[in-house]
Order: structure tokens, then C-alpha cells, then sequence
């Protein structure tokens, strides 16, 4: 009996705190982002674009396409693919529902946070859980934006770090380092272009 209510109890806790999230304010049908890709290895630069935009809403699930480039250095020298895939996301939770590459599912969309965080705060974003380190104000956009900062270290192979906008939870800047075949790639995507109407 007692592990009934200690059960039931948290599933409402769960439940209550789950409602009390709401969908960002300014997620609406084609709200769109649009962030210059600047990759670099050596005496290389290759300058490409990473776009996301909302195809459907409904409810509490939000389409997303994407339009993204990697790096592949399996033949020993670096090559730069382009990659499109489609989400379907819980706009409250930011869970990945469904996608086009299904090693996405039951993850956390990494373009955007809730707002109700702060330093010490941990975000799931992808890439796994990670904690806020610090903020900063960064130039972007043709603004100045107060952000959070998240960063990731994968042992000696990568490095990540992402700027998330304060009053909207999007994300404004990204660098990774990758060490790749001894070859370095460092890769900065900085927001160019949107329509979404951010808060001063």
C-alpha cells in the first residue's frame, strides 16, 4: 500500500510540473532559423548553411525540417555532407517523437531550452544530460543577446559549445571542435537570418 501512494504520489508531482511547462510563446507554423556554417580544418574554410523551420503545429507537437551539413573524414581527408531529416516534437517536453533518421527518437531537440533555467540548471539537448556552466552576452543577429552557455567534452575527440538565448531558450551560437584521423575541424554555426520576433 505505501508503495502504491509513494507511486502515485510522484506521478502527480510529475504530472503537475509537466503542465505547469508550456510551449514556447513565440513557436508558431513557419517559424524558422537560419545559422551560417563555418567549418575550417588546416589552410581549409568551407562557408554552408544549417536551417530549421516548423512545417505543422498542432496541439502539442510541433514539424520540424532540417537541412544541416557534417564532416566525414573516413578517407582520410575531409569531406562536407549535406543531410535533411524531419522531426516530429512534443513542443513541451521537446522530446523527438518521431523522425526520418530514427536514431533521433526519444531524444531532446537541441535547438531550443526551456526558459525557466539557470546556472547549475541540467538541460538534456541530444548530446546527452549536461549542466548550464555560465552565461555570457554574445552579438548576434544584429543584437545583443544574453545567453546561457552549455558545453560538452567527448573525452579527447570533441568539444561543444552552445549559446542558448535567454528570453526565447533558442539556440544563437554553436563551436565544435572535432579531432578526426589527425585531422582538427572546427566548426562555429552563428544565427543569420529569422522571422522570430525576440524579445529585447
Amino acid at each position: 500500500m505505501l508503495i502504491a501512494v509513494s507511486v502515485l504520489t510522484v506521478a502527480i508531482y510529475w504530472y503537475s510540473n509537466l503542465r505547469s511547462l508550456k510551449k514556447p510563446a513565440w513557436l508558431e507554423l513557419g517559424s524558422f532559423m537560419v545559422y551560417e556554417q563555418a567549418i575550417a580544418w588546416a589552410d581549409h574554410q568551407q562557408v554552408e548553411n544549417m536551417t530549421w523551420v516548423v512545417t505543422k503545429l498542432e496541439d502539442d507537437t510541433a514539424n520540424v525540417h532540417l537541412i544541416s551539413h557534417g564532416v566525414d573524414t573516413s578517407s582520410g581527408n575531409v569531406v562536407i555532407t549535406a543531410g535533411e531529416a524531419n522531426w516530429t516534437i512534443n513542443a513541451i517536453s521537446r522530446e523527438i517523437l518521431n523522425s526520418s533518421d530514427h536514431n533521433y527518437d526519444g531524444e531532446k531537440n537541441p535547438f531550443w531550452i526551456e526558459k525557466n533555467v539557470g546556472v547549475g540548471s541540467s538541460v538534456d539537448i541530444l548530446y546527452g544530460m549536461n549542466t548550464i556552466s555560465s552565461d555570457e552576452s554574445i552579438s548576434v543577429l544584429g543584437m545583443q543577446r544574453d545567453c546561457w552557455v552549455v558545453e560538452y567534452n567527448w573525452w579527447s575527440t570533441s568539444a561543444m559549445k552552445r549559446w542558448y538565448d535567454k528570453s526565447s531558450g533558442i539556440v544563437l551560437k554553436i563551436q565544435v571542435v572535432l579531432y578526426r584521423q589527425d585531422i582538427r575541424v572546427e566548426i562555429t554555426e552563428t544565427a543569420i537570418q529569422t522571422n522570430i520576433d525576440f524579445q529585447p
